[in-house]
C-alpha cells in the first residue's frame, strides 16, 4: 500500500515538473515597444478641402473683362464755355494749407468768401526798393499818358515797371494770394478775385503782363468804367477783390483824373480819395497797408501821398 501512494506521489511530481517546463517554453517573453514615427503626414482634413476648393475656383475664374472708357466729349454742345482749369498745388500737410489752391476755380464760383478764414503764406515783398510782407498783395498801375511821360523823364519806362512787377510774383510763396489791376480813367484786372500764387497762376499773371499790360499810355476797348471812374471806382475794385487784400501798392504820379456827369475832365479831391479808403477799410479786421511808387509828383500830390502811407502803416516811394 505505501509502496502504491509513494509512485502516485512520484507520478504527481513528475507531472507537476512536465506542464511547468512546457509552460516556460513555449509562453514567448514580452518584447519592449519601438516607438517609431510614420514618414508620411496627413494634412487635416479640413485645409485638404480648402486647398481643392482654391484650386476649383482658380480654373473655373475668368481674367476681368476690359471695358472701353467712356468719352463725354461727344456728349458736349459745341457752344458750351471750356471748363477752368485746376491750379497745380505744392502740397505739404493738409493742416498748412487747406484747400487754397483751389482759390481760381472758388473765386469763378463765389465760394471764396467761405474760405477768406483759411491759412495763407506771408512772401516777402520787393518793389521799386519797398520792403514788406503781404498774405494778399493787390498792385495797381495808373499807365495814362501823364504816367508814361514822366516814367520816361525820371529815366526809367513803362516796361521796367512791368520787369519789376515779373519778378515780384516770381518771389511770392504758393499760398500768397495777389491780384493785379491796370488803369487810367477805366480799368481792367487780372482776375476777380485774389488766386493763389501756384505755378500756374504765376504763369498765367506772367502771360497777362506780356499780353495785356499797357504801355503806350492809352487804355483799351472794353475796360470797365466805374461811377465815377478814376482811382476811386479802381479802390472800389481792389477791395471787392474776394478775398480783400491785405497790402496794396500804388503806381502813379498821384495826379488822378475823372470824367464828370457832364463830360470832360477834373481833377479827382484828395479829400474824396481819403473818405473812399476810409470807408472801404471800415470792414476788414485789420486796415490793409498802402505803399506808393510815384513820379515826378506836384508838391501837393506829395504831401498828400505821404499823409496817406503813414496813415496805413505804409512808404512812399518818388522817382524824380
Amino acid at each position: 500500500m505505501r509502496a502504491r501512494s509513494l509512485a502516485l506521489a512520484l507520478i504527481a511530481q513528475a507531472l507537476v515538473i512536465v506542464i511547468a517546463i512546457l509552460i516556460v517554453v513555449i509562453v514567448p517573453s514580452p518584447k519592449e515597444p519601438d516607438f517609431q514615427a510614420a514618414r508620411t503626414i496627413f494634412l487635416p482634413q479640413r485645409e485638404l478641402e480648402h486647398r481643392m476648393a482654391v484650386s476649383d475656383f482658380q480654373q473655373v475664374t475668368q481674367p476681368p473683362v476690359m471695358r472701353e472708357r467712356l468719352v463725354s466729349s461727344a456728349l458736349m454742345p459745341e457752344n458750351m464755355p471750356m471748363l477752368p482749369a485746376l491750379p497745380r498745388v505744392e502740397f505739404s500737410s493738409v493742416a498748412d494749407t487747406p484747400l487754397l489752391d483751389a482759390n481760381a476755380l472758388l473765386g469763378q464760383s463765389g465760394l471764396m468768401g467761405s474760405l477768406s478764414a483759411a491759412t495763407t503764406e506771408f512772401s516777402s515783398i520787393s518793389f521799386f526798393g519797398i520792403e514788406d510782407r503781404a498774405e494778399r498783395v493787390v498792385i495797381l498801375f495808373d499807365i495814362s499818358t501823364s504816367v508814361k511821360n514822366k516814367v520816361e523823364r525820371a529815366g526809367l519806362s513803362m516796361e521796367r515797371i512791368r520787369e519789376e512787377t515779373s519778378n515780384l510774383i516770381r518771389e511770392l510763396n504758393a499760398n500768397t494770394l495777389f491780384g493785379l489791376i491796370q488803369h487810367a480813367r477805366n480799368y481792367s484786372p487780372f482776375r476777380d478775385y485774389l488766386v493763389a500764387a501756384t505755378v500756374e497762376n504765376k504763369e498765367a499773371a506772367l502771360r497777362w503782363l506780356d499780353n495785356e499790360f499797357r504801355t503806350d499810355g492809352m487804355s483799351a476797348p472794353g475796360w470797365r468804367r466805374g461811377n465815377p471812374n478814376g482811382i476811386q471806382s479802381v479802390l472800389e475794385a481792389a477791395f471787392s477783390l474776394d478775398p480783400a487784400p491785405d497790402l496794396l501798392i500804388l503806381v502813379s504820379d498821384g495826379d488822378y483824373f475823372r470824367t464828370p456827369p457832364g463830360g470832360g475832365s477834373e481833377r479827382v479831391p484828395w479829400r474824396e480819395v481819403d473818405a473812399d479808403l476810409r470807408r472801404l477799410q471800415e470792414g476788414l479786421p485789420e486796415p490793409a497797408r498802402l505803399h506808393f511808387v510815384g513820379f515826378l509828383m506836384r508838391p501837393g500830390d506829395r504831401t498828400e501821398m505821404q499823409r496817406l502811407t503813414r496813415l496805413y502803416q505804409g512808404r512812399l516811394r518818388e522817382f524824380r
